[in-house]
């Protein structure tokens, strides 16, 4: 189910537009093209929220574009505050919905972890967000709205903006691919969010041929979140592998095409007694072969919705030391905001908590998550 563009008064929302799509609804308004950026920089860098503040456009012109359009925002129902100063944002949309992003500070980067659908549909294993499954796609303002709300709050609070997105929060990027693309399209923009190609990174479960479609349309990173080293490992812990098996996924990270200097991320969730062997790390360097790639080892998150543990931490610096000596960047990620449940795979678990009490107080079954349990394959 996708979201509407249009209010209850037919009126579109102006923040789904690209600048040559704005520049074309104004023009068939009768309006010159140049305002057309005028209105874009309002809204993107100058985080209005209504029309009259557009203070260089006149009142007529102004009056004319509430009447067609509406500038959409989300409301932040509630932000949680780690002691690592992660904040986890829990956004509400216009239809109720809600959905998180996060907000890591690390010195003077500043980076944003953004959904891109309610839920997901990928249903990984290790993941509490796949428990919700798929409720829709967000539209592209949903998308955008992540990080330029965020910007004005930081603006307020009288830090700098964010350099950094990561398209790793809530939902499978490349499965709404028909509003990502737009949204970051917006994020790239000069006159809009005015953020660099090599700070945003896109992650993906491994549909396959939606990788060729993002780098045909976009110069942006991209991750691949691998996780196993067998088809069997990853059987079990991605279901998407049914669609796409780990030869196929791999082949296309050799043909992805990419620009001087950078390298395919892979993110590799490191599940306690099932993946975080020797052995595991010399596959996983067999595999990337041929390959300009880098590894991101994520230590697992506990959490008691799983039977997953996160694997010892000398496993962890055993992993990573061989990959390096292999010639491959590995570096292992810090775990930020397990204490609000903002930490990988963690996101929407206090919506599905929230859910379950309400089933329990109509007095029917909730659904729980299922506890998973991995069989280690060597």
């Amino acid at each position: 189910m996708q979201a509407a563009s249009h209010d209850a008064e037919g009126r579109l929302d102006i923040k789904c537009l690209t600048l040559p799509e704005l520049e074309a609804a104004i023009v068939g308004l009768g309006k010159e093209r140049f305002r057309a950026k005028q209105i874009y920089k309002w809204i993107w860098q100058k985080h209005v929220t209504s029309f009259d503040q557009m203070t260089n456009i006149s009142k007529t012109a102004r009056a004319e574009l509430e009447q067609r359009f509406y500038l959409s925002t989300l409301t932040a129902s509630d932000i949680l505050h780690s002691t690592d100063g992660t904040r986890k944002f829990l956004w509400r949309c216009e239809d109720g919905h809600t959905i998180e992003s996060v907000l890591i500070p690390d010195g003077e980067r500043f980076t944003l972890c953004m959904s891109t659908q309610v839920g997901c549909a990928m249903a990984c294993s290790f993941c509490l967000t796949g428990d919700l499954g798929l409720k829709r796609h967000l539209k592209v303002s949903e998308i955008a709205n992540q990080p330029a709300q965020v910007n004005a709050l930081l603006a307020v609070e009288g830090h700098p903006p964010l350099t950094n997105l990561v398209l790793m929060g809530m939902g499978e990027p490349l499965h709404n691919l028909d509003n990502l693309v737009p949204a970051l399209t917006i994020a790239l923009d000069a006159d809009a969010l005015n953020f660099s190609h090599r700070k945003i990174t896109v992650s993906t479960v491994g549909l396959v041929p939606r990788m060729a479609e993002l780098a045909a349309a976009l110069p942006v990173n991209l991750a691949v979140s691998l996780n196993a080293t067998t088809e069997e490992q990853r059987l079990q812990t991605m279901p998407i592998t049914r669609r796409y098996d780990l030869e196929t996924l791999l082949q296309a990270c050799r043909d992805f095409p990419l620009p001087s200097g950078k390298r395919i991320t892979f993110e590799y969730v490191m599940l306690g007694g099932f993946n975080d062997t020797l052995d595991d790390a010399v596959r996983l360097v067999r595999m990337l072969r041929g390959i300009k790639a880098k590894v991101n080892l994520i230590p697992y998150n506990e959490n008691p919705d799983r039977d997953i543990k996160r694997p010892a931490d000398h496993l962890v610096k055993q992993f990573q030391t061989y990959v390096m000596q292999q010639g491959i960047h590995c570096a292992v990620r810090t775990t930020r905001g397990t204490d609000i449940a903002a930490a990988c795979g963690q996101l929407g678990k206090r919506e599905e908590a929230a859910r379950r009490r309400a089933a329990k107080q109509d007095r029917t079954d909730g659904p729980q998550s299922p506890k998973s349990s991995l069989q280690t394959t060597k």
